[in-house]
C-alpha cells in the first residue's frame, strides 16, 4: 500500500497504523508540510519507524502540482517546458528538483504525467500535459526521468492508459473514453512505450473507463487494461500503481474493500489510499486477508 498521513507530525495512532499495515510507501502532501526542517524530521521518523527502505512519495509535476512550492526549487507547469520544446532545459530542472527531494529524503516521484492534451481533454489537464503531440510529450517526459534517476529519485509515468481524451475530472466522477484500441496504441501509448524503454520505474494507472478494452470496469480495476496490455502487451515490468481509491471516480461507485481487491486483483503492486485512515485501515485488511 501507498498510505497518506493527516498531519505534521506522528500521532501515536499514526505510529500504531505504520506499524500495522507495514506500507510499501508513505506519500506527502501540502497537509504534512511546516517547514525544510519539521518535513526532514518527519521523513526521518517514518523510516526509523518502519523501515529505511520504505519509499516516500510525493507528486512532484511542476506548476501548480507541487506540494511545497516555498521549499523546493523552481519547477515550472510542463506545459511550459512543451511549449518551448528543450528536453536539455526540462532535464536541467528536473535534476535540480531530485536533488532537492533527496535530501529530504524523497525516493519516488509521481511524474512525469504523460498523458496528451486533446480537444475533448478537462481543462484541469491543461498545464499537467507537456502537450499533445506523442513525440513532444515522450521527448519531455523522457528528459524528466533522467532528470530524476540522475538526482537519485525514482520516476512514474501516469496515467496510463491515457486520460487526455476525457471530459470529466476523475477526482470528482467516473469519465468514459471512446477511443478505439488501435488509436490508443498509436497515440497514447507511444509515451509510455518510451518512458517504459528509458527505465521509468512506475506506471500510475488511471480510473478512467476504456471501452473499447474494457467496459465493465475502470482501468484501476481492470485486468484487461493492467495485465494483457500494460503487463503482456506494453512488456512493462515495473511497479504498477492504482491512482488514488478514494477518487470520486472510484468512491462513488465501489466500497474500499471492493476497491481493493479489485485493482490487486487486476494486477496493480501498490493499492493508494491517501486520506482516510478508516479507508486504510479496510484496505489494509483486504489486502491481509487476500494474503492468506
Amino acid at each position: 500500500m501507498l498510505i497518506g498521513l493527516p498531519g505534521t507530525h506522528l500521532t501515536a495512532d499514526d505510529k500504531e497504523r505504520l506499524q500495522r499495515i507495514n506500507p510499501w510507501g508513505v506519500i506527502l502532501f501540502a497537509r504534512n508540510y511546516e517547514n525544510t526542517p519539521q518535513i526532514k524530521a518527519l521523513i526521518c521518523e517514518i523510516k526509523k519507524l518502519i523501515g529505511e527502505d520504505t519509499e516516500i512519495a510525493l507528486d512532484h509535476e511542476g506548476g501548480r502540482v507541487v506540494r511545497f512550492p516555498e521549499a523546493l526549487p523552481e519547477l515550472p507547469a510542463p506545459r511550459l517546458f512543451g511549449e518551448e520544446n528543450n528536453p536539455e532545459k526540462m532535464y536541467e530542472y528536473s535534476l535540480r528538483a531530485a536533488k532537492a527531494l533527496q535530501d529530504w529524503g524523497i525516493t519516488f516521484n509521481l511524474a512525469p504525467v504523460v498523458d496528451l492534451f486533446m480537444q475533448t481533454s478537462h481543462q484541469r489537464m491543461y498545464d499537467r500535459c507537456f502537450g499533445g503531440d506523442p513525440q513532444l510529450v515522450a521527448t519531455m517526459a523522457n528528459a524528466f526521468i533522467k532528470g530524476m534517476h540522475d538526482g537519485g529519485v525514482k520516476a512514474t509515468a501516469k496515467h496510463f492508459p491515457g486520460i487526455g481524451p476525457a471530459a470529466h475530472d476523475t477526482h470528482e466522477r467516473g469519465t468514459v473514453i471512446e477511443m478505439t484500441k488501435e488509436e490508443m496504441d498509436k497515440k497514447m501509448w507511444y509515451p509510455f512505450r518510451e518512458a517504459i524503454a528509458a527505465g521509468v520505474d512506475a506506471v500510475m494507472v488511471t480510473h478512467g473507463t476504456y471501452t473499447h478494452i474494457d467496459p465493465d470496469f475502470p482501468a484501476t480495476l481492470s485486468r484487461k487494461v493492467i495485465t494483457d496490455v500494460l503487463r503482456n502487451e506494453l512488456g512493462f515490468k515495473g511497479l504498477i500503481l492504482s491512482d488514488d481509491l478514494e477518487m470520486g471516480a472510484i468512491e462513488k461507485h465501489y466500497d474500499i474493500e471492493e476497491a481493493v481487491e479489485k485493482s490487486m486483483a487486476g494486477g496493480c503492486d501498490i493499492a493508494c489510499i491517501c486520506l482516510h485512515v478508516e479507508n486504510q485501515d479496510r484496505g489494509f485488511e483486504t489486502i491481509r486477508k487476500i494474503s492468506t
